[in-house]
């Protein structure tokens, strides 16, 4: 939403390991490389806003001079604007096949400009409701409209990609339906519930035991049994507090990692959580009961969210619920333990007696900790609300699907620069406002703004490659820069004691050396003509091999300087720029992810591509 600013993490060049004809000559000089034609400020604040009439159907067809943007109260100026409103998706012509073991990053379609997350939350919901909920997903997939990016995460006792961005259905609907096949993977069901329940089993013994002794004692009771039952009631309350604690921590820590992690990609991020209840926030029993100790944590995530320009649509798993049910009944917790919970919702609510209002702690939700049913539906709200995003309470999951995506692929971008000239890292209020009508406006209500020694920060990382935040496991496929990739195992293997091809030294055997040759379309790469006729520029090329989960097994990071004669130009525009390297890549379900990168125009393309398709294919 914010303050132009990614994560960068050092990735070096090296010098050219290898080449052609095209690619061989020396490479252009500095000088004749020219500045990076886009530089924003850190301090220029970026706004999403989905904008919808009394029918909750988007408007098009709105100006800069139809929005209003406070902050912290005062009117700021719009330096930016722009409309985002796909067209209906045409018929998509059949692309010409490549050959074997070949792939592009060229899109079959116009890729949507808002990109998709869906995320099966199987900490926090029921397994019998996971189950409908892949089954739902899998309906909606076969119907994906052409250029729509999804991208499938799990979150059980951690975070996994299941699939990284794809506009192809057919991976997406296998990925989606390889959560059955292999549970023991993916941990579909956290052990969480079953704990909560066994706790919940031994106190309600505990408590039938109290009451047989007091009854047995008529009335005098056994003062050192009642102070033995009191400790174990104490101990096993702390104990559902503790785990239930964590189980938000993880969630939260969570939603922080897909922030940080779709952080580098440009535009609008829509996040689909299928979630069956919400993380509640237990005080300890021994310890104060005033407040929530993860107020902090809670506001660090809607803050990563915003930056990142991510908005939460959750989606209820468990069926339907309705607004203006009973919310003050006693939940599992209080049984338990006979002390309140306190859930994390964005913007504060709390119980008076069946209706909910603004709590005395912002962030801090006042209810009973039976997550599900009225008060899933209030959180849901509160998330989608504070976020920009809009929350779904019925059964239709498939339906739910295609509007959240719809939704979220329709909106205005603004971006201004504050007038308020301090930077001191306080937290700032926005407002958005129509100038006239009567609309429901969605959008990020909040941010925190960078100390000067952040911005400092930023600026220095800004410095360092900016391919690298581009090259993560199951990111999506950037196409600012055209490539085809032919990836084959080199003929013969290299000897075993054949030094390592790539940047991991502590790479062990077995693993198979490979041959990605490149052809670079030049259209878009800023080749600059000589007085000698060659066109130059220097490009930033990488290769990075992951395991299924993520990890880095094997990289490459190599600066190659184009030179390209006149006689060759037409050769380069038909075929493209060709150039080539090695890698080893162990075995196993792993993913190779390529990218080239022109620094003297910001532009960048990537590419990931399953191992298991370069065997399947020479099979």
């Amino acid at each position: 939403m914010l303050l132009f600013r990614s994560i960068l993490l050092g990735l070096v060049s090296f010098p050219l390991l290898a080449g052609t004809a095209f690619a061989q000559m020396p490479a252009a000089p500095e000088a004749e490389t020219p500045a990076t034609t886009l530089k924003i400020t850190a301090r220029t604040v970026l706004l999403d806003v989905v904008v919808a009439d009394k029918h909750n159907v988007a408007v098009p067809g709105l100006g800069k001079e139809d929005f209003k943007v406070l902050e912290d109260g005062r009117p700021q100026k719009i330096d930016f604007f722009e409309a985002h409103f796909p067209s209906a998706p045409g018929v998509v012509s059949a692309a010409p096949p490549l050959p074997p073991n070949t792939f592009t990053n060229v899109p079959a379609a116009v890729p949507n400009e808002a990109i998709n997350v869906l995320l099966m939350d199987a900490l926090n919901t029921e397994l019998r409701d996971q189950v409908s909920v892949r089954q739902q997903m899998i309906k909606y997939l076969g119907t994906l409209p052409p250029g729509m990016r999804i991208g499938v995460f799990v979150l059980s006792d951690r975070l996994r990609i299941i699939q990284g961005f794809t506009d192809d259905s057919r991976l997406l609907r296998a990925s989606v339906d390889r959560l059955a096949g292999r549970p023991s993977q993916v941990a579909l069901e956290s052990i969480t519930h079953d704990d909560l329940s066994a706790q919940k089993t031994a106190m309600e013994a505990l408590n039938k035991t109290v009451d047989t002794n007091s009854q047995s004692q008529s009335g005098q009771g056994d003062v050192q049994f009642q102070k033995a039952v009191s400790a174990m009631q104490n101990f096993l309350g702390e104990a559902a507090s503790m785990q239930q604690n964590q189980q938000l921590l993880v969630t939260l820590d969570s939603l922080q990692t897909i922030a940080h992690y779709l952080s580098a990609v440009p535009g609008r991020k829509n996040l689909i959580w299928f979630v069956g209840s919400f993380p509640v926030c237990i005080p300890s029993i021994t310890s104060s009961r005033n407040g929530c100790p993860f107020r902090d944590e809670l506001k660090k995530t809607i803050n990563a969210l915003a930056t990142a320009r991510v908005s939460v649509y959750p989606i209820d798993a468990s069926g339907i619920i309705g607004p203006n049910q009973d919310i003050s009944r006693n939940g599992d917790i209080d049984e338990m333990g006979s002390h309140q919970a306190r859930s994390l919702t964005p913007t504060g609510l709390r119980n008076t007696g069946g209706t909910m209002e603004p709590a005395s702690e912002p962030g801090i939700n006042s209810v009973s900790a039976s997550t599900g049913g009225p008060f899933a539906y209030i959180a849901a709200e509160d998330w989608a609300k504070s976020t920009g995003g809009k929350a779904f309470h019925h059964n239709d999951l498939k339906g739910a699907i295609a509007e959240a995506i719809d939704d979220g692929s329709r909106y205005y971008t603004i971006a201004y620069t504050p007038t308020i000239e301090e930077v001191l890292g306080r937290e700032r209020k926005i407002e958005v406002s129509m100038t006239s009508g009567k609309y429901k406006l969605a959008y990020h209500h909040s941010y925190f703004e960078e100390t000067p020694k952040e911005l400092k920060a930023a600026e220095t990382q800004q410095a360092k490659d900016p391919l690298r935040p581009l090259m993560d496991r199951g990111m999506p496929s950037f196409a600012d820069l055209h490539y085809r990739a032919h990836i084959e195992p080199l003929q013969p293997q290299p000897a075993t004691n054949a030094p390592i091809a790539g940047d991991n030294s502590a790479l062990t055997r077995p693993f198979t050396r490979y041959t990605v040759r490149f052809a670079l379309s030049p259209d878009r790469v800023n080749l600059i003509k000589g007085p000698d006729g060659v066109s130059r520029q220097n490009i930033e090329v990488a290769l990075m091999v992951y395991s299924q989960g993520g990890k880095p097994l094997n990289w490459l990071a190599r600066t190659v300087g184009l030179a390209i004669r006149p006689e060759q130009m037409a050769i380069a525009q038909a075929s493209g720029i060709p150039f080539h390297f090695d890698i080893d890549v162990p075995p196993g379900e792993v993913y190779l992810r390529t990218g080239i990168y022109d620094a003297s125009t910001s532009k960048a393309g990537t590419l990931e591509i399953p191992m298991s398709a370069i065997t399947a294919a020479q099979q």
